[in-house]
């Protein structure tokens, strides 16, 4: 049996969101129908909206607008910040590509772009996000968790000073990671949007969210239809949006228990490796983390081959992003926590799921711990023979 731990990437859909999306595939038309099989996929569309504002802990007022993923939703942010005028655009250097690649673009057109560096442990510190910036500022993004380290930011506390130093600014955050994975109150961060992300949670892929606090206003990204509010035109995927409805229903019912697993997970797998390997240690390991990832450096073994090494032995982890995973490129975010580009390739992620058991994170270590001695071995007799 596979052992999937990239949950970051991918969180496997739900048998029970399976069974109920083959049952409404047969009953529901084109939400902007005024047909009997659109107005069951109207209704489908707006009870999934009201349960990601229960998820996320949302106001009445706040607008939930389904995109067709974090990426499309973090794109459109940028866009309509580069729309509000000609301030700086702000964020950080251990975003997701899908924030940093659109404001590269902006820098290239001229945009004043400015990504503020992260402590060693991957944090983003408040007052170096303050120090860049002005009153000018039109943007602020900064993400709530991070997908390869797991290192949590101060979004509350980043949120109220940015407030009183660019008063014009969207604060944004990308709240992909967190969302499912511990509870979380929008209305209480402080900021202006938030993203979701369908898959992270075991939903389709192929469907996310923005999270408008009320009174927000935001240009499209995606014009051409009345859908959403007027602010992502198109038909609705309306199979993504009612998987990610019943999915965060799931989650909110379950989110203390299904954090309490992945943590006890997590920690009993860091305990054995760390116990039984040498010259290894877990990035951010002591500042806050998401309770299931775990970002390991291994002295001496290349992440990459590890990675190959366990999916023989049928166990799936990563050696960064899934998006990037299959580049010869090191890790963005280590390199920006200031690891040299040795230390990042020598890195693994494992992410838990909530349905996994201490058993399975001691399969792992034990298998994990078993193949890096083998290569170190290995690496040592080939420096012997040279």
């Amino acid at each position: 049996m596979f052992l999937d731990l990239d949950a970051n990437a991918t969180y496997a859909c739900d048998e029970q969101i399976q069974v109920l999306i083959a049952q409404a595939m047969a009953q529901l038309g084109n939400p902007s129908s005024v047909h009997r099989g659109g107005q069951r996929a109207r209704a489908a569309v707006e009870e999934a909206r009201e349960g990601i504002r229960e998820l996320v802990g949302a106001l009445p007022g706040d607008q939930i607008v389904f995109t067709s993923g974090a990426t499309e939703a973090n794109n459109t942010v940028v866009d309509a910040a580069t729309r509000m005028g000609s301030g700086s655009l702000v964020s950080t250097q251990i975003e997701h590509p899908s924030i940093l690649a659109p404001l590269a673009r902006e820098a290239l057109r001229g945009r004043d772009v400015r990504l503020v560096a992260p402590q060693q442990s991957g944090e983003i510190l408040p007052e170096a996000l303050v120090s860049v910036l002005g009153s000018e500022t039109a943007l602020i993004s900064v993400m709530m968790a991070n997908n390869e380290t797991g290192v949590c930011n101060p979004i509350i506390d980043i949120a109220q000073r940015a407030r009183e130093h660019a008063p014009r600014a969207l604060i944004h955050s990308d709240l992909s990671q967190v969302v499912g994975k511990q509870a979380i109150s929008f209305s209480e961060m402080g900021i202006d949007i938030g993203t979701i992300s369908g898959h992270k949670i075991g939903a389709l892929a192929g469907v996310g969210a923005l999270v408008l606090r009320h009174g927000v206003s935001i240009e499209p990204l995606v014009v051409g239809g009345s859908q959403e509010l007027k602010l992502r035109g198109g038909t609705e995927n309306v199979l993504g949006i009612i998987s990610l409805g019943i999915a965060s229903r799931l989650v909110r019912e379950r989110i203390t228990r299904r954090s309490a697993q992945m943590r006890a997970v997590r920690d009993r797998f860091e305990l054995l490796v760390l116990k039984e390997l040498s010259n290894c240690d877990i990035n951010g390991m002591n500042q806050q983390r998401l309770p299931n990832t775990s970002n390991i450096f291994i002295q001496g073994v290349r992440g990459d081959d590890l990675v190959v090494a366990l999916d023989l032995e049928r166990i799936l982890v990563s050696s960064g992003a899934a998006c990037s995973s299959g580049k010869p490129e090191p890790s963005h975010v280590l390199l920006a926590m200031g690891q040299d580009e040795q230390r990042v390739r020598s890195t693994v992620r494992v992410s838990f799921r909530a349905d996994q058991s201490e058993q399975d994170a001691e399969r792992v270590a034990h298998t994990l711990v078993r193949i890096a001695k083998r290569m170190r071995d290995e690496e040592r007799t080939v420096s012997h023979a040279a």
